[in-house]
């Protein structure tokens, strides 16, 4: 049994729809050309971790959508400027806008389908995103904001934490008490042989908030199309997970306001 399947296993009463997030779609349906937008440069100083008992990836529905995927960019007809340090209750688009703009922030490519989740105090988002460069399908980028409870008991170590399945795990402590976990899983059954995944995570104490971050080199509707590498590198993660703003409760205004003119895939 891969990773995947046995969090599955493990999450099988958490009472969020998470499969109903799915965030992936084939290639052809990257069509929206990103465009470069200037934020606001947040502090990073907080810490990423892995999962071990949460909902740990999207997966596809059913059915996908009669258009072709295509969804709204929200760096041209939703700008996000600065953020002004104005919260506001986090929402399903909120948290989908606030995930493709970090993405955006590190990184040059096209996005594809977004789908996002704010329920029973959690918050999931995921899309897929082309980089400019290499070649091969989109990759998946997730993000899932959980109560620290589902990360198990401190301290948080690599050792002996789902060593079957994971690989060049790395935890350090960050200087405002968090921890910082990476590692990186291949071949896992939902996208298959040659895929690779990699994750970084925040264990957040001060907020009882865990921050996981993933990006794959794949997507599941893309099936036997693997890039060379994720679509993301680790650094690039772990900026996107120690942003200080990320909540279960709220998120920076401006994403929630992004985040209502937002178009999300629906299953």
């Amino acid at each position: 049994m891969k990773l995947h399947d046995s969090l599955d296993h493990a999450v099988a009463d958490v009472s969020a729809d998470l499969p109903a997030l799915v965030a992936g779609s084939r290639r052809q349906g990257l069509s929206i050309r990103r465009r470069r937008r200037a934020l606001a440069t947040v502090g990073t100083a907080a810490a990423v971790s892995v999962l071990a008992l949460g909902a740990y990836a999207l997966v596809p529905g059913d059915q996908g959508p009669s258009d072709t995927g295509v969804a709204t960019d929200i760096a041209s007809p939703v700008p996000v400027g600065a953020l002004s340090g104005r919260t506001a209750p986090i929402t399903s688009g909120g948290v989908a806008a606030a995930l493709a703009a970090t993405v955006e922030d590190v990184a040059d490519g096209t996005f594809g389908r977004f789908q996002g989740d704010a329920s029973n105090r959690e918050g999931s988002a995921a899309l897929l995103f082309e980089p400019e460069n290499g070649s091969g399908p989109a990759g998946q980028v997730f993000i899932n904001l959980q109560p620290l409870a589902m990360a198990g008991q401190a301290p948080y170590t690599c050792e002996g934490y789902l060593e079957d399945y994971l690989t060049d795990c790395t935890v350090r402590q960050l200087p405002n008490g968090d921890t910082l976990r990476t590692y990186r899983e291949d071949d896992d059954t939902e996208v298959g042989a040659g895929s690779q995944r990699v994750v970084a995570e925040v264990l957040r104490p001060e907020q009882r908030l865990r921050i996981l971050v993933f990006a794959r080199n794949s997507n599941p509707w893309a099936i036997g199309e693997l890039r060379a590498r994720p679509v993301l590198t680790t650094e690039q993660l772990i900026e996107i997970a120690t942003q200080p703003w990320w909540s279960r409760t709220e998120l920076p205004v401006e994403y929630v306001e992004a985040g209502n003119d937002l178009e999300l895939y629906q299953n």
